[in-house]
């Protein structure tokens, strides 16, 4: 099997570093065979290590030789031989080949008597899931499920967004990434908190993991929101997540990678200027910190200055984050980190728009908004966290994640919500003036031994490991009645004078501490047959308890929770694999209590699955068809058989374990280079769900739903441009409006586009343009009810970008 050895990202490191040029000759005879090779323009590391997986050659070369410099586009049937001798001419540097070695070297001058001794190290190559710098809309590895398994070996629905593609897109919150994840789906709930949905079903904040550790994000497309500038890709599970998260829906993980250091000094400028006077700017440099490279940092910085499509509001967000990485000898690794970020947010307005009372949608623009000028969200968030890694030998690794992070914000809002009459135009009001103080302090721990072993003549992974989070919240909250109406036809953003905070009536405190123990398997059970085994046993704390009042508002444990995952995955010849499996998940209930005093026992999530899956053009394009159903048995109902009271619960009624919740469909995606120059995301889901009583589990996930992205970088004498676009496709719904049973409101069918082109000036300078909403469609990004909670969706907005590499 070939072995690529350039390291740590495919060294396409873009340093702006002046290097003689020369004559390059390609010496030594190497394989004379004619492959065809396809090479597009593009950084030289590059480009070295796409010939080396498209040729099997081993790559060794000195990271500095290569740096900063641009490889042409080489295309046709040649030996490698002379593909390399295209790639390196004019750069200064010759090939030397040994058999499949390849080294890279300086031209000597002439006459001259020169050695050097080459530096190895490891790259993306074949298998690692690091996606930048590899121009990739796919990722040859995952890290999401424990196992670090290619897409094709993992028996769930698995995908990356990656950094080219957040690149490409302009996509630069976790919000924006999540709506171009395959299969996924946008709630707005009623205070900005912006929720997903996978399958039907919520992907609740325990579910969403950085650098595969639960319980470390809150609110993270919401009121915490996270900058995807520290992060090299988002991976997203779909499905139950039993093995990684144990408690929650059957919807699935997110999990985002942070930026690690590169072994190379470089330095990335990015500044962009869009409408609404949306401006930013981010810094993104590093080195190595001594000169044997065992001590490198890595900074990035940004600075976003915006305003909305809607009127007043205006935010700002500064961010720094830094990283250091160092090895503690040949089989150990530290890395310790931190980041702080915020967000100040004036004229910040929640809770939407109102609809009429037959639940029409008014005839306002979108530019219109409810908010008092006064209103505030000031935000920010300190994290810090630390890795220790440790190899024993080739074939065994254990690792130790800690993760610790202080957020939380401050909000001063004057609410607005009420029903619109259409005979008299009036309803709405300023009912609260409201005021908001949270501060959530999060703890995540990961310690896990993950290592490969022969037995019975074949070759088999294993991985065992511990999981502890514990999240602690100070929630105070206080309101003034209002009651003044307002007209949103025509709002007085300044009706109301900016008041006093008074005293806090409210001050929660709450506890979710979470621990699990964690196994998992891959057995080669025969040479095309893979079978993969696991579980997790989860314990479960938590308290919510008013200071003021002094009661317990909420509590529940649960204790020693098991839940399975089960796959198999045969190869079906050299590109394809089938594959079956089963995971679940969990749902405390023990917060209600039966007629006769007990505690509700979970509700359980279950993800059953069956597709193919392919990895064609040497893993560049994965493929994957999936058929999937996903049922929630045994959630709290009403146990009317039993008028109570049930003192033990909240509100005095009596519950039972009883309904059941389902959703079953068919999903298809491609993701990777789809032609030469072309890489390409396609995702396309079908899903129904369905309570017991026929009703909809979830409105707003949508029958039909298509998310694609691409990017072609032209060939020939255009291959200093690139173009591309997207579109976010979905099939209407509606709903009965939670605030009126005899209300329907529907939103229709839409389809979203993107477009965007990109321009290489020199080795060091690109500009690139964005048009999000080309064609300026007016849809709505989530329907609430009739009194609030309506809220359209970005109208067309353009963005100019310049990137600098050095």
């Amino acid at each position: 099997m070939p072995r690529f050895s350039l390291h740590p990202a495919p060294l396409a490191i873009r340093m702006a570093i002046a290097l003689a040029s020369g004559a390059v000759t390609a010496q030594a005879e190497g394989p004379a065979r004619p492959v065809a090779i396809q090479l597009e323009r593009q950084p030289l590391a590059q480009a070295l290590n796409a010939l080396a997986l498209q040729t099997r050659l081993e790559l060794i070369v000195q990271p500095a030789l290569v740096a900063g410099r641009m490889a042409p586009a080489v295309a046709g049937q040649m030996t490698p031989r002379q593909a390399l001798g295209r790639l390196l001419d004019g750069s200064g540097l010759v090939a030397r080949l040994d058999g499949t070695a390849v080294t890279v070297q300086a031209a000597p001058p002439p006459s001259a008597d020169v050695t050097m001794a080459p530096v190895t190290v490891t790259a993306l190559g074949e298998r690692s899931a690091v996606t930048e710098q590899t121009g990739s809309y796919t990722s040859r590895e995952l890290s999401i499920g424990k196992l670090r398994l290619s897409v094709r070996e993992t028996p769930q629905s698995v995908s990356a967004v990656t950094q080219q593609q957040m690149e490409d897109q302009h996509l630069v919150t976790l919000e924006q990434v999540l709506g171009q994840a395959t299969g996924v789906t946008r709630t707005t709930r009623n205070f900005g908190d912006h929720r997903f949905s996978v399958r039907g079903f919520v992907i609740q904040d325990d579910n969403q993991l950085v650098d595969g550790v639960p319980g470390m994000l809150y609110s993270a497309t919401g009121w915490l929101p996270v900058d995807m500038a520290i992060y090299d890709r988002v991976e997203v599970l779909r499905g139950a997540g039993g093995l990684i998260v144990g408690a929650g829906d059957p919807s699935g993980a997110v999990n985002l990678v942070r930026k690690r250091p590169r072994a190379q000094a470089h330095a990335d400028v990015s500044v962009s200027a869009g409408s609404w006077h949306n401006y930013r700017t981010e810094l993104d440099a590093g080195m190595p910190l001594n000169a044997e490279g065992t001590l490198r940092g890595r900074v990035v910085a940004g600075y976003e200055d915006r305003r909305y499509f809607y009127d007043l509001a205006h935010a700002r967000q500064p961010l720094l984050y830094g990283v250091v990485e160092a090895d503690l000898g040949r089989d150990t690794r530290l890395t310790i980190g931190a980041r702080h970020q915020e967000k100040d947010i004036g004229a910040y307005w929640l809770f939407g728009l109102p609809r009429y009372s037959d639940g029409g949608a008014l005839d306002v623009p979108r530019s219109t908004s409810l908010a008092q000028d006064w209103n505030r969200h000031d935000a920010s968030v300190n994290e810090v966290f630390g890795e220790l890694e440790r190899r024993f030998g080739d074939d065994w690794k254990a690792r130790l994640t800690v993760n610790r992070s202080n957020g939380g914000f401050d909000q001063k809002l004057a609410l607005a919500r009420g029903v619109v009459e259409r005979g008299t135009l009036a309803g709405p009001r300023l009912y609260s003036l409201y005021f908001k103080n949270l501060d959530v302090v999060t703890t995540g721990i990961d310690a896990s031994l993950a290592g490969s072993f022969q037995a019975l003549g074949g070759t088999h992974q294993f991985l065992a490991g511990a999981n502890w989070s514990r999240r602690s919240e100070d929630d105070k909250g206080a309101a003034i009645d209002d009651g003044s109406p307002i007209d949103p036809f025509h709002p007085d953003h300044f009706a109301v004078a900016e008041p006093v905070r008074p005293a806090w009536t409210s001050a929660l405190d709450v506890r979710d501490q979470r621990a699990g123990l964690y196994a998992s398997a891959r057995l080669e059970l025969a040479q095309p047959l893979h079978l993969l085994l696991g579980g997790r046993v989860s314990w479960l704390n938590y308290r919510s308890a008013d200071r003021i009042s002094g009661d317990q508002v909420a509590g529940y444990d649960q204790n020693r929770e098991f839940t399975p995952y089960a796959g198999l995955v045969y190869d079906v010849g050299r590109l394809w694999s089938w594959y079956a499996s089963y995971a679940d998940t969990f749902q405390p209930q023990s917060k209600y209590f039966t007629a006769g005093g007990q505690p509700l026992k979970p509700a359980i999530g279950a993800n059953y699955e069956t597709g193919l899956k392919g990895e064609l053009y040497d893993g560049r394009l994965n493929a994957t068809l999936a058929l999937f159903q996903v049922r929630k048995t045994g959630n709290a109902e009403l146990d009317v058989a039993n008028d109570g009271p049930c003192d033990r619960n909240a509100d005095g009624n009596c519950y039972r374990n009883a309904s059941t919740l389902q959703s079953k469909g068919v999903e298809a995606e491609v993701s990777g280079e789809a032609w030469p120059g072309l890489q390409l995301t396609a995702g396309y889901t079908y899903v129904t769900s369905r309570a017991d009583d026929g009703s909809s589990i979830s409105a707003e996930t949508p029958r039909h739903l298509l998310r694609m992205a691409g990017n072609y970088r032209l060939p020939g004498r255009w291959r200093q441009w690139s173009l591309g676009g997207g579109v976010a496709a979905q099939t209407g719904y509606a709903t009965q409006a939670p605030d009126n049973d005899a209300v329907r409101i529907a939103d229709g069918g839409r389809a979203v586009w993107d477009l965007h082109a990109a321009y290489i000036i020199d080795r060091s300078w690109t500009v690139a343009l964005n048009v999000a909403n080309a064609f300026d469609k007016n849809y709505w990004a989530n329907l609430g009810e009739l009194r609030r909670g309506n809220y359209y969706g970005e109208p067309r907005n353009v963005t100019l970008t310049l990137r600098a590499a050095f």
